[in-house]
């Protein structure tokens, strides 16, 4: 007997399987799901061994929403692919700007591959940095931060999720350093500790959406956000 490995009726509704019973004849039987799939999280954690007793220690994890119709088919095997894929790639780019590398990572949730509407959005999203750095004289100092944000409202746009994914990782980062360079004495950094400020060239292809009074960010002397 053979079946196929993955779910081709969707949504994780039913299997799809090829029994041979002979030489003759083969029969197809479709299974209905009774689980109706609302959403998901990804977790990703990983530690870089830096050597010299210093390590990179970066964390994501991804809530994830359906928006398709009650019972309507979805590819669960795909979408779930995707954001394992974007959660992957926010802590390899850490990495990668740690060792001073110019390569660029996206850190947004791709496209289905099939094109058209997404069934699935990024809700919620929680970051995490820890930075063990060795002081020498057997003595060592690791930072970490954690940020928790809700992305609804950018989520409709893969670069517009990038974009906030980024400021989410600079904020952490801008934590981590000062925090290290304090314990190495040579003071405070200097750096904002919130979310850096969209460039204008960022914005140029960013569309309107409604959204709750922003946080995080950098304020004017007058109260407003920047």
């Amino acid at each position: 007997m053979n079946a196929s490995p993955f779910n081709r009726n969707n949504n994780g509704n039913g299997q799809h399987f090829l029994h041979e019973e002979d030489d003759s004849q083969s029969v197809t039987f479709e299974l209905e799901e009774p689980v109706t799939v609302k959403g998901f999280a990804v977790t990703y954690d990983r530690k870089f061994n830096l050597g010299n007793w210093e390590s990179l220690h970066g964390s994501i994890t991804i809530w994830v929403k359906t928006q398709v119709s009650e019972g309507e088919a979805f590819d669960l095997h795909h979408a779930k692919e995707r954001v394992r894929q974007m959660a992957r790639e926010n802590v390899r780019a850490q990495m990668i700007r740690q060792r001073g590398d110019d390569e660029m990572v996206f850190l947004g949730l791709k496209p289905p591959i099939t094109g058209g509407s997404d069934p699935i959005y990024v809700r919620t999203v929680s970051v995490s940095l820890t930075y063990k750095v060795n002081l020498g004289n057997y003595q060592s100092i690791t930072p970490g931060y954690t940020d928790w944000a809700d992305v609804r409202y950018v989520s409709h746009s893969s670069g517009e999720l990038h974009i906030s994914l980024s400021r989410m990782w600079q904020s952490l980062w801008a934590n981590v350093e000062d925090e290290i360079s304090r314990a190495q004495g040579h003071g405070p950094t200097g750096k904002f500790y919130g979310y850096p400020v969209v460039t204008v060239e960022d914005l140029t292809a960013v569309r309107e959406t409604p959204a709750p009074k922003p946080n995080g960010q950098m304020l004017l002397s007058n109260g407003s956000a920047v």
